[in-house]
């Protein structure tokens, strides 16, 4: 299946109508220590080569009755739960999870209910699928459903953050094959840093909106290429705004704090301190809206640092990154029944997209640039 003989084998015996379960891997990049087998699962415990941390390998095969489904989720759950390490489980799990992943048959809530808590108390994270909408049809397509995915643990996507899963067509059987692969998607660097803070600040909307409209020196037709000169144009007028911005801020501050020092001395001295003391709030109140936006900017520096070199304590904090990088990565784009993943390709659809929506009408009585 990958160009060579080298490969180890585990399997379930047989079950039914059910021909059994059966795991294959490279020992050059897994190396296995046990196999559990019985029924609907087949479990491999091992490690992947280079790595001292155990992983288990829970290969799946549902039974269709959900209360059969529900013991198989209570077994792996206390199987989880009662064992150290990491877990990549997949299969056929005969259920879904919203109702959307299932087309002309009825959505069991209930059934989804207990595979949700499955998910969610096991820790697992459901790997995005592309492709195809749905990895399960019957032979006239009029029954579709998501029955086939990969789950795996927090530590998985630490060892492996750029997981992505791919459903292929079928050809032969009812269910689609699914890749799960680690293949790191770079659409190149973004614009500018920006932080959050600056959409409170008084005059922020001006300059980018200045720097937008300014169309001077904008010689390319290109529309990208123009909307990249506008993007660097916006850039520099937001450094000089904040450098300058920056400097009026930290002059104001020492101004502030020199002239509640003084208010403190005179309030020692003085026998009607209502008007002092009111003039004082003030000041400590525009201190205090200061400090905040200061507070959040380094709580948006320290947020990128953590995710960039990382931090030994702040396993939480990698986790809930992970997790998000993994529900907003774009994976790839499906084109007239083809799916794209080369991020170059990927822009392209996308422009052409909204190039085709937003192009000029004959009937249209709104100009464009």
């Amino acid at each position: 299946m990958w160009g060579n003989f080298n490969f180890k084998v585990a399997s379930s015996s047989v079950s039914g109508r059910s021909g059994g379960i059966v795991t294959i891997w490279d020992p050059r990049v897994f190396s296995s220590k046990r196999v559990i087998s019985f029924g609907n699962l087949l479990i491999v415990e091992g490690a992947f080569v280079g790595s001292a941390r155990t992983t288990f390998l829970i290969n799946i095969y549902a039974p269709q009755s959900q209360v059969k489904k529900k013991r198989l989720w209570d077994y792996i759950r206390n199987f989880v739960t009662q064992n150290a390490g990491d877990f990549i489980v997949f299969g056929d799990f005969n259920a879904v999870r919203f109702p959307h992943e299932r087309y002309g048959t009825c959505f069991n809530q209930a059934e989804a209910n207990d595979f949700n808590s499955f998910i969610h108390d096991c820790g697992l994270v459901d790997i995005k699928l592309g492709g195809k909408a749905f990895s399960q049809f019957n032979k006239r397509f009029t029954h579709r459903s998501l029955l086939d995915r990969f789950l795996v643990s927090d530590g998985i996507l630490g060892t492996f953050p750029y997981l992505s899963g791919i459903i292929l067509s079928n050809l032969w059987s009812d269910h689609c094959p699914i890749i799960l692969r680690n293949e790191r998607v770079d659409y190149g660097p973004i614009p500018f840093k920006l932080f959050h803070s600056w959409f409170e600040i008084k005059g922020f909307e001006e300059v980018v909106t200045k720097a937008w409209n300014d169309n001077t020196g904008l010689t390319s037709h290109n529309p990208q290429l123009r909307f990249k000169d506008k993007l660097k144009r916006v850039k520099e007028a937001l450094k000089l705004w904040h450098n300058s911005y920056k400097s009026k801020q930290c002059l104001a501050k020492i101004n502030i704090l020199k002239e509640i020092d003084q208010m403190d001395a005179l309030l020692d001295a003085c026998s009607d301190p209502f008007q002092l003391a009111t003039n004082r709030c003030i000041h400590i109140k525009t201190l205090e809206q200061m400090e905040s936006l200061e507070a959040h900017n380094q709580a948006q520096k320290y947020k990128k640092l953590v995710h960039s070199l990382g931090d030994e304590n702040s396993s939480f904090f990698h986790t809930a990154i992970n997790r998000k990088r993994k529900k907003l990565q774009i994976e790839g784009v499906m084109s007239d029944g083809i799916w794209i993943s080369n991020p170059i390709q990927v822009k392209e659809t996308f422009l052409n997209f909204f190039v085709n929506k937003f192009k000029h009408s004959p009937n249209s009585i709104i100009g464009t640039e």
